[in-house]
């Protein structure tokens, strides 16, 4: 998959790439990488660390101002799930 995203890459720069072309690779990619992994790849890499440490924030903020608790848990699923979204949405 590597070399099909490098490949449209070099041909979309050097104005070769065709819609013919756009087809055939949003159907390859969307048959070896259904699950988006190639975007999310240096995102899921940092994910356990990034994730620990807004879930950390979380569970300070629920022991220091438990009044605006509801409000933290929110920012913080979203500051986990909107990259992954951003990341999809961008593409390769």
């Amino acid at each position: 998959l590597d070399a099909v995203i490098q490949n449209r890459k070099d041909n979309v720069a050097a104005k070769t790439w065709s819609s013919d072309n756009e087809y055939a690779y949003d159907f390859l990619k969307t048959k070896l990488d259904p699950l988006h992994m190639v975007e999310l790849k240096g995102y899921l890499g940092a994910l356990p660390f990034y994730g620990a440490a807004v879930y950390l924030a979380a569970l300070a903020v629920q022991q220091v101002a438990r009044d605006i608790f509801p409000v933290a848990y929110i920012v913080s699923a979203l500051a986990v799930f909107l990259p992954i979204f951003a990341l999809i949405l961008k593409g390769v």
